[in-house]
């Protein structure tokens, strides 16, 4: 094989190489679950709030640039409000993955499990065990 014959096959496979092997694309999607979008918007919520909210009307005030609170606290899931964790400080939280503390979560869910906020954006689904043994702060009871 001459040498430029050589380069131009080179550079066809390291084309292709840098195209990696076809197929199709991710599909990146957007959560679209009512529950799941609304502790998000009791996250952004509750973030906006410093120091955290202590009580309902403090997370319902900052709850009302994103529609309507009586709303957004109520679970579509369960038809029950949302439990929620108030005092939790997040801002500057260095805490990762388990160690964040939980925000709020349902309060009977849905087959065995929960959704549940963690920190100001980590939902999630646990059961009542899971849930059981999350981080919460200092003194927080459970209220089942």
């Amino acid at each position: 094989m001459r040498p430029s014959k050589l380069i131009s096959v080179l550079i066809i496979l390291i084309a292709f190489g840098l195209l990696g092997c076809g197929g199709s694309p991710k599909e990146t999607s957007l959560p679209t679950d009512p529950t799941y979008l609304a502790l998000e918007k009791i996250g952004n919520a509750y973030i906006r709030i410093d120091p955290p909210p202590q009580k309902k009307a403090e997370l319902v005030a900052a709850l009302k640039s994103f529609g309507k609170p009586e709303e957004i606290l109520k679970s579509p899931n369960d038809g029950h409000e949302f439990i929620i964790v108030y005092g939790v400080k997040l801002q500057m939280l260095k805490a990762t993955g388990n160690e964040v503390p939980v925000v709020a979560f349902e309060k009977f869910g849905k087959d065995g499990k929960r959704y549940v906020l963690r920190g100001r954006n980590g939902i999630t689904q646990l059961t009542d065990d899971e849930l059981r043994d999350a981080k919460f702060p200092d003194g927080y009871k459970l209220p089942f």
